[in-house]
């Protein structure tokens, strides 16, 4: 049974993820006493760039987004704050019930996996007509869906496409492909990953996702042994960690992409200077359209500033690698894109304090 994280190509050997570790380690160095000004705007002000205005903004409700700068043209990176008026254990536990938390504009399907996963978890995940359609013409170098080769060809040979139940086998095939690679993964970590093949050279999955993880993002602590964790697994998970994964179907403006995500939850036991009492982090394994790779990491704060009651301050960071962002085409789109993205960012910030803050949120 070929899976779409299968390859016969050797792996790449891949530097460590040094230079965002050390980079991280940075705030260490944050105390509450170094500043008259409370931890978390010392974190928004000073190590994330957000204005006085933009702090302002944060206490009438609303959330702030701004871009962060990138050596390469193909990866975006933005970052967003939003305050929610809930302690942090509380959006954590709502967060746990992915599928009802995360579904709502812009998600039209969501699945979570079992432990361990199962194909019936992905029942309800389709392709669109569109993606069928050009699954058809599939080869490596020219697919309009992002696959290795070997997805390809198995969607050549297990599809018979002058059929009328073509597009239902088409479906049978993604979903078994999309249970194939979680389970290698759960098994091999990036190891498993192998290349995409859609375009005019063949794609590492790993060098990629390892690439955003050398960037130097200005990140509380104890984000170095998390990552290390991301980049290791299954190996290394840290105490008190625990890992889920899922399937979405995310609707950006542009094509419907399905993607397959792998989540870990890491509770803070002890909180350090910077009050961080969670991280979030989210690790892309597979996008059917536009992202080579994604990490998402949102921390979860104490908010100890004067102007706010108790709750939390939810601060999203957010990398990615795109397709169309270089040559005169990426020239033109990449703007575009770079807009739409932090728009998408503001929107999930401001989704998940309207799911926290809705009356019988916390006792659903």
């Amino acid at each position: 049974m070929v899976a779409v994280s299968v390859t016969d190509r050797p792996a790449r050997s891949i530097r460590p993820a040094a230079a965002w570790l050390a980079a991280v380690l940075l705030l260490g160095s944050i105390s509450p006493g170094a500043q008259s000004s409370s931890t978390v705007e010392q974190l928004l002000r000073g190590r994330l760039g957000f204005s006085a205005r933009d702090l302002r903004n944060l206490d009438k409700g609303s959330s702030v987004i701004r871009g962060l700068d990138t050596r390469v043209h193909e990866e975006l990176a933005n970052v967003g704050a939003v305050f929610v008026d809930a302690l942090p254990g509380t959006i954590l536990d709502l967060f746990r019930d992915i599928e009802r938390f995360e579904k709502g504009p812009g998600i039209p399907q969501i699945g979570r996996f079992s432990n361990p996963p199962r194909l019936e978890d992905l029942q309800s995940l389709t392709f669109t007509l569109e993606d069928i359609e050009a699954l058809r013409d599939c080869r490596p170098g020219d697919c309009d869906v992002k696959l290795p080769e070997a997805a390809m060809q198995r969607f050549k040979h297990d599809v018979d496409w002058s059929s009328e139940e073509a597009s239902e086998q088409a479906n049978d095939v993604l979903r078994q492909m999309v249970l194939d690679l979680v389970l290698a993964y759960q098994r091999d970590g990036n190891a498993s990953f192998g290349y995409y093949d859609d375009g005019n050279r063949p794609l590492s999955i790993a060098d990629e996702f390892r690439a955003l993880l050398a960037a130097t993002d200005p990140l509380p602590t104890p984000v170095p042994t998390l990552l290390a964790y991301l980049d290791s697994y299954p190996l290394g998970r840290p105490a008190g960690a625990e890992d889920f994964f899922y399937w979405t179907v995310v609707d950006f403006g542009l094509k419907l992409t399905i993607r397959v995500n792998h989540v870990a939850l890491y509770p803070v036991v002890s909180r350090p200077a910077s009050g961080v009492a969670y991280v979030i982090a989210i690790k892309q394994l597979y996008a059917s359209h536009y992202f080579h790779t994604t990490l998402e990491l949102r921390f979860l704060m104490d908010d100890d500033r004067p102007s706010t009651q108790s709750g939390t301050s939810l601060i999203s960071i957010t990398r990615s690698r795109s397709d169309g962002m270089t040559g005169f085409k990426g020239f033109l789109l990449r703007p575009i894109i770079r807009r739409r993205a932090r728009e998408a960012v503001r929107k999930y910030l401001e989704h998940v304090k309207r799911q926290v803050e809705r009356p019988g949120s916390r006792d659903s």
